[in-house]
């Protein structure tokens, strides 16, 4: 290699590539601060996103225009979103498995269309008040990833941790101040599940196992952020150089991660697939390699979006948001499809984006991502599952952590009378009703200032024929704001007895 080559700058090629690392790392750092702490703004540096909820809204979110920011940033440095900045891309370079590829595999340069298809699909989708397809991307598959597997186990893990250190007295003062540090700054209180977290993981291991077919094979061939990047580093400004030195020795083509650079093609590369990682400077023997401004648009390739792959796009795009559309639960909805406080299905279908900041930000694990219950068109929106957790009375985190407000930011004080839902009580699985045993504990944990559980006293014959005053309740429809700390708190094994409906 090639390490102390200087650039116009004065820096050799090994200091720009640890400049690199040290950016990835930081970016990263950067992601897992803005995700523990649900905070909005990560999803709203991603201009793909931004712009499909845009369009599937018809409105814009002022805050939104941050992503404005990377757009700019794409046209002065083409794809360096991917190669610098990109959490997803990073822990894809991290885990490239260079050492078990097989050489044998080729893959042919037709098959990078498929993120430009993808991309159209989400966009012409979007135009239809569809966001299903915002699925792939590449941010929102981290955020929901970590929410729902990551973040639990790791949790878990710490929780089993603690348990088997606090045999030992003397860590009983640590490991409480520990705990009281990552709680609930870090980590829940409460221990979540999430039944579909397998679900994401394996996805996202998957995405890593490409890797073993072709080195970030997510970037080349389907990503639709990196597409999007794509379509503008043809017009960029800063781009890979090569002058007419070059001895065609292959080298930058071996390392090169995207297998843009081809040598019976000059050794140029194409700077809609370059993501400027560097390294081709770097193992060039000749300094024949560099990057520095191009003021011509790039040419295009047989695999860039043109009449083929359009139409294509525009056809899986419209095709699938028509499908979704058939939906056999739009005439008669799952009544227990509840969403987050102020939220409604308009909202969830066109404002949507399938981030998962929602999910991290419920202390209770109540909100959940939906399956097929309203039909494919809301998969992965957020609902309550009141069994798993219940929506905490005095929180609003939500709201606060939506970035692009399909679920309202609403105030605490409105919150609080925010209707989510009704609770009912099913007599033929209520303790009291069914089987005549005291219990109260849905009236006790009834969190509204007037409860909406009433417990009505009345006397019963038991079947030895003695007789016992139990306290039955009932539900008052009009205080009850749908919460579902009752149904949540139940002791009744398996579907509780008293459940909220939308």
């Amino acid at each position: 290699m090639a390490t102390n080559k200087k650039n116009p700058a004065g820096w050799n090629t090994r200091s720009w590539l640890n400049l690199r690392t040290s950016v990835q790392v930081i970016a990263f750092l950067g992601f897992l601060a803005l995700f523990s702490g649900a905070l909005p703004l990560l999803m709203r540096l991603d201009p793909l996103a931004v712009l499909a909820n845009i369009i599937a809204s018809r409105s814009i979110q002022p805050l939104l225009a941050i992503s404005l920011t990377m757009v700019a940033l794409s046209l002065v440095f083409g794809r360096a979103w991917c190669g610098w900045l990109c959490p997803l891309g990073t822990v894809i370079e991290w885990f490239s498995f260079n050492k078990w590829r097989s050489r044998k595999i080729k893959i042919a340069d037709g098959w990078r269309s498929a993120k430009y298809i993808i991309l159209i699909a989400v966009i012409s989708a979007s135009v239809l008040s569809n966001l299903t397809l915002l699925i792939f991307d590449p941010l929102t598959i981290m955020v929901r990833t970590f929410a729902t597997a990551v973040w639990p186990g790791l949790d878990f893990a710490i929780n089993a941790a603690e348990s088997a250190l606090n045999n030992v007295p003397a860590l009983h003062e640590p490991l409480t101040r520990f705990d009281n540090a990552i709680r609930p700054l870090l980590l829940p209180t409460i221990e979540l599940h999430y039944p579909d977290g397998w679900l994401f993981a394996a996805i996202f291991a998957g995405i890593i196992l490409l890797n073993l077919v072709a080195e970030r094979f997510w970037c080349r061939y389907l990503c639709p952020l990196g597409a999007f990047y794509g379509l503008i580093s043809k017009i960029s400004l800063v781009r890979r150089r090569v002058n007419d030195s070059c001895i065609k020795c292959k080298l930058c083509e071996d390392a090169c991660p995207t297998g843009t650079i081809r040598r019976d093609k000059d050794c140029s590369s194409d700077p809609g697939e370059c993501i400027m990682c560097l390294k081709c400077m770097d193992s060039c023997p000749c300094s024949t390699s560099d990057f520095g401004a191009v003021y011509a648009p790039a040419k295009l390739n047989s695999y860039d979006p043109v009449r083929r792959q359009l139409f294509l796009g525009l056809g899986a795009g419209v095709l699938l948001a028509v499908l979704f559309k058939l939906n056999p639960f739009s005439r008669r909805p799952n009544p227990y499809i509840i969403r987050p406080p102020g939220a409604n299905e308009e909202d969830m279908t066109a404002k949507c984006i399938r981030c998962g900041e929602c999910i991290k930000a419920c202390p209770t694990g109540a909100i959940q991502p939906s399956r097929l219950e309203a039909g494919g068109e809301l998969l992965w929106t957020p609902l309550l599952v009141m069994r798993s957790g219940f929506c905490q009375y005095s929180c609003n985190a939500c709201g606060q952590a939506c970035p692009v407000a399909a679920i309202p930011a609403l105030s605490l004080a409105r919150k609080k009378v925010t209707i989510i839902g009704r609770a009912f009580i099913d007599r033929s699985r209520c303790l009291p009703w069914a089987q005549n045993t005291p219990c109260s504990v849905c009236e006790e944990m009834c969190p509204v200032p007037r409860k909406a559980i009433l417990l009505s006293t009345t006397e019963v014959k038991k079947e030895d024929g003695s007789k016992i005053t139990l306290q039955r309740p009932t539900v008052l429809a009009g205080r009850c704001i749908g919460c579902g700390l009752c149904e949540y708190k139940c002791p009744v094994a398996g579907e509780a007895a008293i459940r909220v409906t939308a």
